[in-house]
C-alpha cells in the first residue's frame, strides 16, 4: 500500500507541475500513473484469487459463484476507474454513465445468484 500511496502523490505531483507549462501532458501523466495503481491492483487480485480457490477446496463451495464475485470486483474496479479518470479529464457527464452502467452490469452479473437464492428459500418452504 506504501508504493500505491506513493506513486499517487508523485503522479499528482508530477501533473500539478506539468499543468502550469502544458496542461495536455497533465491528464496524460494523470492516466499513465493510473494505470501503473491499476497494475499494482491487478497483482493483489491474482493472490486472493489464489485464495479463493483454496478455500474453494476446505469448504463445499461451487465455484461459479466465486467467479461472479470476482466479476463483479472486476466490474466496479473497472467503472471506478474509468469514471475517475473522466472525471480527472473534466467529463463529468460521462463519468457518470460509466458509473451508470458499472452498476447496472453488476446487477446483471448477480442475477444468478439472487436467483439461486430465491430457489433456495422456495424449497425451504
Amino acid at each position: 500500500m506504501l508504493k500505491t500511496a506513493l506513486l499517487g502523490i508523485l503522479t499528482i505531483l508530477i501533473a500539478m507541475a506539468m499543468r502550469q507549462g502544458k496542461a495536455e501532458f497533465s491528464t496524460f501523466v494523470s492516466f499513465t500513473g493510473s494505470i501503473l495503481i491499476a497494475w499494482i491492483a491487478v497483482q493483489l487480485l491474482d493472490g486472493i484469487t489464489g485464495s479463493l480457490e483454496r478455500l474453494e477446496k476446505l469448504i463445499s463451495i461451487d465455484m461459479e459463484y466465486i467467479a461472479l464475485l470476482l466479476k463483479m470486483i472486476g466490474v466496479t474496479y473497472l467503472s471506478e476507474f474509468s469514471s475517475s479518470i473522466c472525471r480527472d479529464a473534466g467529463y463529468s457527464a460521462v463519468a457518470g454513465q460509466i458509473e451508470l452502467v458499472g452498476k447496472l452490469s453488476i446487477l446483471t452479473i448477480g442475477m444468478p445468484i439472487v436467483l439461486a437464492l430465491f430457489e433456495l428459500m422456495v424449497a425451504m418452504i
